[in-house]
């Protein structure tokens, strides 16, 4: 991958954003977090879902590598630490680890999912929800046309990995999980604003290929392809999510 790097403000995230940690509050609910618990929060970002499940008594360390959205987190009073998945070397320290909206961004998972299993202690949980196979599939495709368009091969820019279900169980089965649950949900998701914020929130890998002057000439050009299908009769661009959520223990 010659450019996956995408930055993150925390006020952009929240003004185009927010709805990602809003969706995410049924995980915490699965998660169910307990008083006492040790938990860590993969992929924290400002730390909205990590303040939940702090409020429920858990021990909560949050682990982003954003140093501007760990920032945001730490904020909020919460133990919020730069890291990078694919590096961590927790061993038998959490109860659960959860993560919401953000394995997607990590490649490979099957390393991810390595770690995740040795921070766990024996019969700790790994409840999570990230973007499954489809996952904004018009948005990608369009970008995907629009790269092209210029000379440049997209999947060299392509940040995200969305698993199938049942490809999804297997890669967790082989880092050790016993899996509990792991399905899609097709969830079309009103933006909060148009396309374009999106777009400069989400697609900053994307737009890395090309030289700023062309970012706008982009953007625009993206939005027209999709208006047809995803802006509706009331003036509301739906996003075409599709969403992986698996619960998956380490056995005593």
């Amino acid at each position: 991958m010659i450019n996956a790097q995408q930055t993150w403000s925390p006020e952009t995230y929240l003004r185009h954003g927010a709805f990602v940690s809003l969706l995410g509050e049924p995980v915490v609910q699965v998660l169910a977090p307990q008083a006492g618990e040790r938990i860590l929060d993969l992929g924290c970002g400002e730390g909205i879902l990590t303040e939940k499940i702090a409020a429920a008594g858990a021990e909560v360390i949050g682990l982003d590598n954003s140093e501007a959205q760990v920032e945001g987190a730490r904020q909020r009073g919460l133990d919020a630490r730069v890291g990078d998945a694919l590096e961590m070397t927790f061993e038998n320290e959490f109860d659960a680890v959860f993560s919401n909206a953000a394995l997607h961004w990590m490649s490979p998972l099957s390393r991810v999912f390595e770690n995740v299993h040795r921070a766990l202690k024996p019969g700790g949980r790994f409840v999570a929800e990230m973007g499954g196979a489809g996952n904004i599939h018009s948005i990608r495709m369009a970008l995907y046309n629009a790269l092209m368009a210029r000379g440049l091969d997209p999947v060299l820019y392509d940040p995200w990995s969305y698993l199938g279900d049942s490809s999804a169980a297997k890669m967790l089965e082989r880092a050790g999980f016993e899996v509990r649950s792991c399905s899609l949900l097709h969830r079309p998701t009103e933006l909060p604003g148009d396309l374009g914020g999106w777009l400069e929130t989400f697609a900053g890998s994307f737009m890395g290929a090309l030289p700023q002057k062309f970012h706008r000439q982009v953007i625009e050009e993206v939005t027209d392809a999709l208006r047809p299908t995803m802006f509706d009769p009331h003036n509301k661009w739906i996003a075409d999510y599709v969403r992986l959520r698996f619960k998956v223990v380490k056995p005593e």
